[in-house]
């Protein structure tokens, strides 16, 4: 059984400081008499859930087309439900009482309960949700069977502690195999569900650092 940990893109999605954008263009329309219906999709690749990868915050790091398949692929998943509000950072302490889950992990799937503010209030979601401090992702760096993290906060860095998460994203993406998967859609994700292999699909494109991605749950 599979199911889809990842929100569908559209116009006017919450994302980082509302920076984020979608436009579609019909381009063909079988309505006026066209033989086909194409469409102009341009958009941010830092837009709903989407993977960042090295070249993100590390100039001369990996960017996306330069990863494998199987760096995208995790069999040792490992989900932790550690609240957060309003700008609230995670630290040291909140990951304490889970490193016998950490040593095990290659994914680690964070639900915060902020995604609630992505329906209730757009504003709260995009300028005040919570992050990760520098101490957080030194203490993560640690383990390294850890390849990638992600959440249903809509960036790893708090709109509101900018800096602290600019530097949280450089000590994780030193790993030229980590990846951050931000902004996921955890809302009907089980606690004790026990994920087989997870798969973070992104649009492989030549030349930038990070994609939308669509991540499915083999459970």
């Amino acid at each position: 059984m599979y199911i889809l940990l990842s929100h569908i893109i559209e116009e006017n999605i919450p994302s980082y400081r509302n920076t984020a954008y979608l436009k579609i263009r019909p381009v063909n329309q079988i309505v006026k008499g066209d033989s086909n219906n194409s469409y102009e999709v341009t958009f941010f690749n830092h837009i709903g859930t989407h993977a960042d990868c090295q070249k993100h915050f590390i100039q001369d790091g990996k960017e996306l087309s330069e990863y494998t398949i199987n760096d995208f692929i995790f069999e040792n998943v490992e989900i932790l439900k550690i609240v957060k509000d309003k700008g609230e950072l995670f630290n040291e302490k909140d990951f304490l009482h889970y490193e016998d889950k950490l040593y095990r992990a290659d994914f680690l799937i964070i639900k915060t309960d902020f995604q609630k503010y992505r329906e209730m209030d757009k504003k709260i979601f995009q300028f005040e949700g919570p992050g990760f401090s520098k101490e957080a992702a030194i203490y993560l760096s640690r383990f390294k069977n850890l390849r990638g993290i992600g959440f249903d906060i809509v960036s790893l860095s708090s709109p509101l502690h900018r800096e602290e998460g600019r530097e949280a994203h450089r000590i994780l993406l030193k790993n030229d195999k980590f990846i951050i998967v931000e902004d996921m859609n955890l809302k009907d994700l089980k606690n004790d569900i026990r994920i087989k292999r997870l798969f973070v699909s992104p649009i492989f494109i030549k030349g930038i650092d990070s994609s939308p991605v669509t991540v499915i749950a083999e459970i």
